[in-house]
């Protein structure tokens, strides 16, 4: 039975990318370890998202080179499998082989080139989802860790935002067939999953002979077994009130949605060809609010972006400091190479990044310890994730609106799915309360 070592960086795309390459190992046979010298298949699924990814990526390909025993294998997948093709046969000459995103269905006679029977049947052993990272330690418990998947309905992207590689690396936009999508769902729900999220770079553009995203989140809110539903990411351009009117009708749909806005300046969105204006994203967030009250949103906002001056900085820290958001994922620019971005002129000096960087983190903080609050002696419904990594003496969880709970264990080795948390405290990374 040939053991596979599977490693992931990057986004949740990656992950979700990485559970369907695992279950096709699994179904022709393979077992899974977490040392790769016992491996005969070492996997490495890459992220060429951030300057910071790539070079983890190639570190632990170095580590690899001595861990990879005789005669095992090793097969590097993801973004930066396709876009350093011929960077990585050079820097790294010791792997045998790569697919990027595209290439996935070449992973079974892949396999079967290396050795791996097709006809041989799962193991007894359930699968095990890899860890991301490197780091099984950040994981949820195998106990906890079914009760979430990631179930993507859509690969690629049709948007060429000027700062991002995605549709260099992963290709257009293709929608998968909904009854596809369905039958996943459908067998993640009988392995334990309450919460499904469904993935796409951007979910909003979902489009199948017909079939709209918000047509697809009607069906798929009628699955029976799926607890909380939710999907990432949107893009502000085809966040449609169709998609909102559909998200007010389903009623397992989590309260939370993250709409990246990326700056307040319509200069600087124009650069980033981003296909909308400030106004026309604030009309937006308008009919959500209307629609959808009690919801929280969620954002990425980039700061330093080329040609950014400081009158536009000023407008996008005023959009987050009058509380248009309760929280937001906020990055200094860094340039890829390979897309328009990495060119412009003028580019934004490091240390101005920073301070921009700095300034708008206090700013939406302010306002995610308000959001979070306004839940003290509330009673929250929370979705068990294990022993907090911080202190296993408590538990942690995640609420509907994708707050962090955690509240003291009672020496129980198994809780939920779902408990009610009595909140107690508040502060900006979460809440704080005692079992109902």
């Amino acid at each position: 039975m040939p053991s596979v070592y599977l490693q992931t960086f990057g986004c949740q795309m990656n992950v979700a990318d990485s559970n369907a390459l695992a279950h096709e190992a699994w179904s022709l046979g393979c077992s899974f370890t977490d040392d790769p010298r016992d491996a005969d298949i070492l996997i490495l699924n890459t992220c060429a998202i951030r300057e910071k990814a790539e070079t983890r990526v190639y570190g632990r390909l170095g580590q690899l080179k001595t861990l990879k025993r005789p005669g095992s294998r090793l097969l590097v997948t993801g973004c930066l499998a396709a876009k350093d093709r011929e960077i990585m046969r050079e820097k790294a000459p010791w792997v045998d082989a790569l697919l990027g995103p595209r290439d996935y269905r070449s992973f079974k006679s892949l396999l079967t080139a290396w050795g791996v029977p097709t006809d041989s049947p799962p193991p007894e052993t359930p699968m095990r989802l890899p860890s991301a990272e490197d780091a099984p330690d950040a994981d949820a418990p195998a106990e906890y860790a079914h009760l979430r998947a990631l179930v993507s309905i859509t690969r690629g992207c049709e948007k060429f935002c000027t700062y991002c590689i995605v549709p260099y690396t992963r290709g257009p936009l293709e929608s998968l067939p909904p009854a596809v999508i369905e039958a996943q769902i459908r067998r993640e729900v009988r392995l334990g999953a309450v919460e499904i999220t469904l993935l796409g770079q951007n979910v909003n553009s979902y489009n199948y002979d017909g079939l709209d995203f918000a047509g697809l989140l009607r069906r798929l809110g009628r699955i029976e077994g799926v607890q909380r539903l939710t999907f990432l990411t949107s893009h502000p351009h085809d966040f449609t009130p169709r998609v909102v009117d559909a998200l007010a009708e389903i009623p397992t749909v989590a309260p939370r949605l993250h709409l990246p806005v990326q700056s307040g300046s319509n200069a600087v969105l124009k650069a980033m060809a981003r296909l909308y204006t400030v106004e026309e994203y604030l009309d937006k967030v308008a009919y959500f609010r209307e629609r959808l009250p009690g919801w929280a949103l969620s954002t990425d906002l980039i700061c330093g972006f080329p040609t950014e001056t400081e009158e536009d900085f000023a407008k996008t820290l005023d959009l987050v400091a009058r509380g248009t958001f309760e929280s937001a994922f906020i990055f200094a620019f860094s340039p890829r190479a390979g897309t328009p971005a990495a060119t412009m002129t003028p580019q934004v000096d490091p240390k101005e990044k920073l301070r921009r960087l700095q300034a708008l983190n206090a700013a939406q903080n302010e306002h995610t310890r308000r959001f979070c609050e306004s839940f003290i002696g509330e009673t929250v419904r929370v979705l068990v994730s294990g022993p907090s990594k911080k202190d296993p003496s408590r538990m942690a969880g995640k609420t509907g609106h994708n707050l962090t709970v955690v509240w003291p264990g009672d020496g129980r080795t198994t809780y939920g799915p779902f408990v009610d948390v009595v909140v107690e405290q508040a502060y900006t990374w979460g809440l704080v309360g005692r079992v109902a």
